[in-house]
């Protein structure tokens, strides 16, 4: 494997179980929630909470931790398409034919 797409596909992995630990201390949270709160009398955009609360914080690290994995997979396809290009142009231009033109040493 290419090393430009090596490290892109690391970093996505990365990105990946940073969003998979944001996302179950995001569920966690919420359940948490509502053993306190019964989810009749919330509505969903009450659950956040105030700005800097704990939900908040838990909801802004898996929203924030998305957008990173978002991210890291559309610069690992733009890293695959560039490659790809560059394949494509090497393959595509003629073999290079060198001629040796000069005085013949005995």
């Amino acid at each position: 494997m290419h090393a430009d797409l090596e490290t892109r596909r690391r970093v996505l992995i990365v990105m990946y179980r940073r969003y998979l630990d944001a996302d179950r201390c995001w569920n966690l949270a919420v359940r948490e929630m509502k053993l306190w709160f019964p989810t009749e009398d919330q509505h969903s955009l009450s659950r956040l909470g105030n700005p800097g609360s704990f939900i908040r914080r838990r909801y802004e690290q898996r929203e924030r931790a998305l957008a990173l994995l978002t991210a890291a997979h559309l610069k690992l396809d733009v890293a695959r398409q560039r490659l790809a290009k560059r394949r494509a142009k090497s393959d595509a231009a003629p073999p290079l034919r060198l001629t040796y033109i000069g005085a013949h040493v005995a």
